[in-house]
């Protein structure tokens, strides 16, 4: 009985083992190991030139993104694929990367807004516990026993332009989702728990409102940043808009003062005219009191001559009538005094509020004057900082280019070489360098974290840490990895660099070589950047050690120094990525020119004379890049022995 109790434990124990290996040991590990592996099994277009896998990841769990990046160190088995992984804090941040293929987030909003964002682009969104299924393309599903495994659309990622290899469910476990399936899941969870799905539907509700409120608050926030950020760029413009709006406006003032002098003299004279209607009226009204009078008269002459009224009745009627005619002249004489009154009180009301009307625009004249003012001062000293500043990089230039060895210099050493640099902001992150150790020479083309004012900084500092580390060499034992190695340790000391995630991450990229002319030898390191090198029709390529020059998490002790020798006639090249970098319209689509294309032009330009290759490239990458503003720095150093 014991000896069968001892088998289940060991067996029990032998399938947690293969889980653990195959899975690992939490759901992160999991995530992770898969997030490695989905992309052998994803087909992008141009996948020819696709040489490098891109993951990216917004604000993930740093444990799943350590094992994501110790994961990405491992070269895939059969390829020479690899793998690298970038953290972004924002969706804003992942769309600005163009070199992006893979996506993962695990807040459903991110998920959200990243499917509208690349709905145009093929980048694989990678979710965590998404429960819409019709919108996923690959999502990860913690089981009940504690294993992650993942669904995915394969009609989701056709739209965007990836395709899903047919081994995928087999290997990855993976299971795809059909329209259909989603439409059977949802029929049978709505028979089976229709009141339970309910209140969770309601609890899901409430939830996700407060995380899209949430998510909004931070949205809010980033564009409050963003307009802020704007705003400063946008200073220049508006003062000038306002400048303008304000000599329109003191256009309009102009026309109302003439208008409101008009009103003025049409309101004097309306006052004369109703002045000589009042005298008219007046006359009348006179008129009226002595027929009064007369009326009176006849009335007393009446009643003393009683008698006389049946002989003088005709007299008498005329007499009624001519009273009616003047009793209705006496109210209308009446009604033309009300509206006089009522017309001379509406002019002197009319002059009062021109008054004040008149006393506010003689306000707004001066305010308006005093912010003219002020907006002609700060426009004066916003143009007089800009062009300081211009002036300041300007001088920095004249600093980094008198640092930089002359062409002459390397005249004497390399007859017959080129270099094209070209400063993406006047000042370049991009540098070359060279200096002689006795009989050999030691020369570079390098590429500094960034570009603009902080690349220049990181040059600077390079060329200085150049100089200090060959002078302390011996010319008969110096080799390129050895310069490559001390140049790293002095960066990483300078920066004070030791591996923590809050510390500068800054450092460069370079191609090394020392030329040795009397045994006809080239000594060659590189940190992350190749050495070509052009013989008979034939292109050569040293690859460099995937490291750069700074901290990196997986380095090595030391750079590789590679020996060759050269034959008479070689044309090598080193280079930065800026080149291949820059991007292009090809068939109304932005595309990056990538370093096969670069490798195809050095063939077809390699046997012309060094100033024509140099023209030849600059017009390629003019012609290429056409209306697109460049990117980056951009240098490329080729010597012919």
């Amino acid at each position: 009985m014991r000896l069968k109790i001892y088998i289940l434990l060991i067996a029990l124990l032998s399938c947690v083992n293969v889980a653990v290996a195959q899975y690992g040991a939490t759901p992160d590990d999991q995530k992770a190991k898969l997030l490695y592996n989905i992309p052998k099994y994803l087909l992008w277009e141009d996948d020819d030139d696709i040489t490098t896998i891109y993951i990216g990841t917004i604000n993930c769990d740093p444990d799943l993104f350590r094992t994501l990046r110790r994961e990405a160190k491992r070269p895939y088995s059969g390829s020479g694929t690899k793998v690298v992984v970038k953290d972004y804090v924002t969706v804003e941040d992942a769309f600005a990367d163009p070199e992006l293929n893979i996506l993962y987030t695990n807040y459903s909003p991110d998920f959200r807004k990243a499917l509208d964002a690349f709905k145009h682009r093929a980048v694989a969104i990678v979710s965590d516990g998404y429960i819409d299924q019709r919108n996923i393309m690959i999502n990860f599903v913690e089981e009940r026993s504690g294993q992650v495994g993942f669904k995915f659309s394969s009609a989701n990622l056709r739209n965007v332009g990836v395709s899903v290899h047919e081994n995928m469910t087999k290997d990855l476990h993976g299971e795809d989702i059909s329209k259909d399936d989603i439409i059977n899941d949802k029929e049978k969870q709505l028979k089976n728990t229709q009141g339970e799905l309910t209140q969770k539907n309601k609890e899901l509700t409430a939830k996700q409102k407060m995380l899209e409120e949430k998510e909004n608050e931070i949205y809010e926030k980033q564009r409050t940043i963003e307009i802020q950020n704007r705003n400063i760029a946008n200073q220049s413009r508006a003062i000038a808009e306002q400048s303008r709006r304000i000599e329109e406006q003191k256009a309009e003032m102009e026309q109302l003062q003439k208008q409101q002098e008009q009103t003025r003299e049409e309101l004097e004279l309306a006052a004369q005219q109703l002045e000589e209607k009042n005298q008219e009226m007046q006359a009348v009204a006179n008129q009226l009191d002595g027929q009064r009078k007369e009326l009176e008269q006849q009335e007393l002459r009446i009643k003393e001559v009683n008698d006389e009224i049946s002989a003088k009745e005709r007299e008498l009627l005329a007499m009624n009538i001519q009273n009616e005619l003047l009793n209705h002249r006496l109210l209308v004489a009446w009604v033309a005094i009300a509206v006089f009154l009522i017309m001379l009180f509406f002019i002197v009301y009319m002059y009062i509020v021109k008054r004040r009307d008149n006393k506010k625009l003689a306000e707004q004249n001066i305010a308006i004057t005093k912010a003219n003012n002020e907006i002609s001062a700060q426009k004066e000293e916003i143009s007089s900082q800009n062009e300081k500043i211009i002036e300041s990089i300007k001088y920095a230039q004249n600093i980094q280019r008198a640092v930089m060895p002359p062409m002459e210099y390397f005249d004497q050493y390399l007859p017959d070489h080129f270099i094209l640099l070209k400063p993406r902001d006047i000042v370049s992150g991009d540098f070359y360098w060279g200096t002689h150790l006795g009989d050999k020479f030691v020369f570079t083309a390098a590429d500094c974290t960034g570009h603009g004012v902080p690349g220049a900084f990181m040059s600077l500092l390079g060329i200085s840490f150049l100089n200090e580390i060959t002078v302390r060499m011996n010319p008969d034992t110096v080799t390129a990895g050895e310069i490559l190695t001390q140049l790293r340790h002095n960066v990483m000391t300078y920066l004070r660099q030791s591996g923590k995630e809050d510390e500068q991450k800054d450092g460069m990229d370079m191609a090394l070589c020392v030329y040795d002319r009397e045994e006809s030898k080239l000594q060659y390191a590189g940190a992350n950047n190749p050495l070509l090198i052009i013989r008979d029709n034939e292109l050569i390529q040293l690859d460099p050690d995937e490291m750069p020059i700074g901290y990196y998490e997986g380095q090595t002790d030391h750079f590789t120094n590679h020996v060759i020798d050269i034959h008479m006639g070689d044309m090598t090249y080193m280079f930065s990525d800026g080149y291949a970098d820059q991007f292009g319209m090809v068939n109304g689509r932005k595309k990056k020119y990538l370093i096969k294309r670069f490798r195809d032009f050095l063939m077809e330009i390699h046997e012309l004379d060094m100033d024509t290759q140099k023209q030849r490239l600059d017009d390629n990458l003019r012609e290429w890049r056409g209306e697109l503003k460049q990117l980056d720095d951009v240098l490329v150093f080729g010597a012919r022995f």
